[in-house]
């Protein structure tokens, strides 16, 4: 009850000040472009078309856009690449923001749009959707410091799926997870196909990664 209080209390104030230092520098050639590139070229074959629109789902500080990009670029002259974070603006103990960040990662990437915003405002038609790591049990959620009323797995996913044209990846942390994950997908009648443990060589993590890919 009191930690939930705080972290209403901690986002309303990040997401109302926006407050951030300015100039944040960082490595746009990195292990998390390099790791999201290499999954989805392992999991997800696009046909090239004239143009693509492309949806990352939590993105965070976006530290991994590159990686998104150069797949998807791929395919198509024109990709509309679009990240969407709710905290967007928690700051980093160096008192950078996740936006700060995510300007930089995201610079001279023609095409790619940031929202700092609730997914359930994304209303735009996605070809393919990314989604690392959705909350899927309340603990991860009020650890990262948010409010309770945010943990709505179920309609964040259904809603995910509704501005799905084509093909979603989601990737979920440990088995405990990935089976939670499982579970919302036949709930909701959603069609999937389990990938199992997603591995690269670029990145290891301590929890395995699983996979899952729906289709339209």
């Amino acid at each position: 009850m009191l930690n939930d209080l705080k972290n209403r209390f901690d986002f309303f104030i990040r997401t109302h000040t926006k407050f951030s230092r300015k100039n944040y520098q960082g490595e746009v050639e990195n292990k998390e472009s390099n790791y999201v590139f290499d999954i989805l070229n392992q999991y997800i074959k696009p046909v090239p078309q004239e143009s693509l629109k492309v949806l990352d789902i939590g993105s965070k500080n976006w530290a991994y856009v590159k990686g998104e990009y150069d797949f998807f670029r791929q395919f198509t002259p024109n990709l509309f690449l679009d990240g969407v974070e709710i905290d967007a603006y928690r700051l980093y103990s160096n008192l950078y923001s996740r936006y700060e960040a995510v300007m930089f990662y995201t610079k001279g990437l023609e095409g790619v749009n940031y929202y700092a915003d609730d997914l359930l405002n994304m209303r735009d038609k996605y070809d393919y959707i990314i989604w690392l790591l959705p909350f899927v049990t309340p603990y991860p959620l009020q650890k990262w410091g948010l409010p309770k009323k945010l943990f709505m797995p179920e309609k964040l996913l259904e809603h995910a799926y509704s501005i799905l044209k084509k093909e979603m990846l989601i990737v979920n942390q440990g088995e405990e997870e990935a089976e939670i994950q499982k579970s919302l997908l036949e709930q909701l009648n959603i069609p999937y196909k389990a990938l199992g443990i997603i591995s690269s060589k670029n990145l290891e993590f301590k929890n395995h990664r699983y996979g899952y890919i729906i289709k339209k």
